[in-house]
């Protein structure tokens, strides 16, 4: 899941950019959140809401953008921050809070649609090392690696380490969507596996190196036992 927020007091503006993003097809789900005022944006990261990108305007209402900028720096350095500005003059200032990038009003399309292909594959390669998601309102962060699986179950996923149990609300569609498919496959309707922590797969279940078995639906066996094949030969490569 993506979290995007969008801080931008001119309404008008405001509507452009939020239309553009929901236009654009976007490979994982996402969620769209908009903010009149940069001290709403400011008081919900200090609660912890954390957004993977934040278009911020750089000139709010009796705010400064760059003010606002190094708030959310003071709790989020991960966050892409999206500088926008109708003065390209203003847009180089981003870059002293480590803005990803700069959009000129009225937010041209090509440009905006370029831009979040860029964010998008970014964010993907930076999951591809790291699995994050939260635990009331908490952000947790394992490294793929320790990821033996993934389980459904009602509406929760749970992960499960060499280590630890973990559950949050989510579908399995949409973890799928996320997760790299070099490393994680759907084996069954209720469970992603790890192929990285496989030591073999049999007829209807896959065995991890701790010796778990993780059940193989019949009409998944053959795209699973495809993907430990070209796992292992890209591993040797």
């Amino acid at each position: 899941m993506l979290k995007i927020a969008v801080c931008e007091d001119e309404e008008q503006h405001k509507k452009i950019l939020v239309d553009l993003i929901e236009r654009y097809p976007f490979e994982t789900e996402f969620d769209l959140t908009t903010f009149q005022h940069g001290y709403e944006l400011v008081e919900a990261s200090n609660q912890g809401v954390n957004f993977d990108i934040i278009f911020l305007d750089m000139r709010l209402d009796q705010e400064d953008g760059i003010d606002i900028a190094n708030e959310i720096r003071k709790t989020d350095h991960t966050a892409r921050i999206i500088i926008t500005t109708s003065l390209i003059e203003y847009a180089v200032l981003g870059y002293s809070v480590n803005a990803s990038d700069f959009l000129l009003k009225p937010f041209p399309e090509e440009k905006l649609f370029l831009l979040l292909e860029k964010l998008e594959n970014d964010i993907r390669n930076s999951r591809a090392s790291f699995y994050e998601f939260e635990i009331n309102d908490e952000k947790i962060f394992l490294k793929s690696d320790e990821i033996l699986y993934f389980e459904s179950i009602a509406r929760k996923i749970k992960v499960v380490t060499f280590e630890a149990e973990y559950s949050y609300y989510y579908t399995i569609s949409g973890l799928e969507k996320e997760l790299d498919p070099v490393c994680f496959v759907l084996c069954h309707r209720s469970y992603i596996v790890n192929l990285k922590n496989v030591k073999s797969i049999k007829t209807k279940t896959a065995v991890l190196k701790n010796g778990m078995m993780i059940p193989i639906s019949p009409k998944r066996k053959q795209q699973v036992y495809d993907a430990f094949t070209r796992y292992l030969v890209g591993s040797m490569g």
